[in-house]
């Protein structure tokens, strides 16, 4: 009997063992270093969870998908994020490339590329979110994880408006690709996808994908040309991705330039947000013009972009 015992602790308990030192090695493969997915999730406080053909990690009701068969990233069916490789099954243990942490996640990898020890991280703030789940969890008080859905989708508001100001951002624009023009099509060809992955992509897929393209030597020459202080920047390995965040921060930190100092203090006794300044311009063309009207005015004026942004998401949402 003890050496029945024995035996089937061989069989049984070495194994697993095995198994769990493999979930803790940092691999090269390929030429990418990997973590396995599991081990990655105990220590930032994710549920990990096997799939047919990949697994699911999951935070509250998000949960990201990951097929071995390529290297997208899914929320809701929808793509969320390109990553540099798909995730890879070695001996029924799952691995990611630690780029998906950094570059995603936004987990701050120690030396010698390694996760840290413990820390949790927060799916909410890196996820776009559907219309549906938008709408409801701003009209729903006892909607799921409203608040930490929230404190993502809603941004500042000007004059205090009551009603919600969304980061369309964080908005998945779920409309098919196939009621855009046929150039987004036919990019996404040229960039090596087939036919039949490219049949039934929404837009919201095209510009994740898109993202993670190289620049083309002319779109660096020209970036360098729009943006001067990049004249000696190596723009070699920048992504669509990389180009797109650059000019969106540079383009705000030019337009505040474009106020003087007595016009920006106006602007922020009057309580109007800088980012809520694009849409005034749209309706009285220059500055002095809006800071001309009454508060009341500029106020109607703000709340219907807020509202215009809402009535488009419940339109959606149906």
């Amino acid at each position: 009997m003890k050496k029945f015992l024995f035996i089937l602790m061989l069989v049984v308990i070495v194994p697993l063992a095995g198994c769990q030192t493999a979930t803790n090695e940092i691999k090269d493969i390929d030429g990418v270093s990997m973590v396995s997915a599991k081990n990655a999730c105990d220590i930032l406080g994710l549920t990990y969870a096997d799939k047919d053909g990949g697994f699911v990690i999951k935070q509250d009701d998000i949960k990201l998908e990951f097929n071995f068969s390529n290297n997208y990233v899914y929320k809701d069916k929808f793509i969320m994020y390109v990553m540099e490789k798909p995730a890879v099954d070695k001996r029924d243990v799952a691995y990611l490339p630690i780029s998906f942490f950094s570059d995603y996640l936004k987990v701050d990898i120690q030396k010698g590329n390694e996760l840290p020890k413990s820390g949790n991280v927060s799916l909410y703030k890196v996820v776009k979110f559907l219309p549906k789940e938008i709408i409801d969890a701003i009209n729903d008080k006892s909607y799921p994880n409203r608040d930490k859905i929230l404190e993502e989708i809603e941004i500042p508001r000007s004059m205090g408006i009551q009603i919600s100001n969304i980061n369309m951002y964080k908005v998945i624009i779920t409309t098919p690709l196939s009621e855009f023009s046929n150039v987004l099509k036919t990019e996404l060809g040229q960039h090596g996808l087939s036919e039949k992955e490219i049949e039934g992509m929404s837009y919201n897929d095209y510009k994740t994908i898109e993202r993670s393209w190289k620049l083309t030597k002319e779109m660096t020459e020209s970036a360098k040309k729009i943006y001067p202080e990049l004249a000696n920047t190596d723009l070699n390995t920048w992504t669509y991705g990389d180009y797109e965040d650059y000019y969106t921060k540079k383009d705000k930190e030019n337009f505040e330039h474009e106020f003087t100092k007595e016009q920006i203090a106006q602007l922020n006794q009057r309580g109007i947000l800088l980012e809520d300044v694009h849409w005034l311009l749209k309706d009285f063309y220059k500055i002095d013009t809006i800071l001309a009207q009454p508060d009341k005015v500029l106020k109607k004026d703000i709340e219907g972009y807020y509202q215009f942004n809402i009535d488009t998401l419940t339109s959606q949402a149906r």
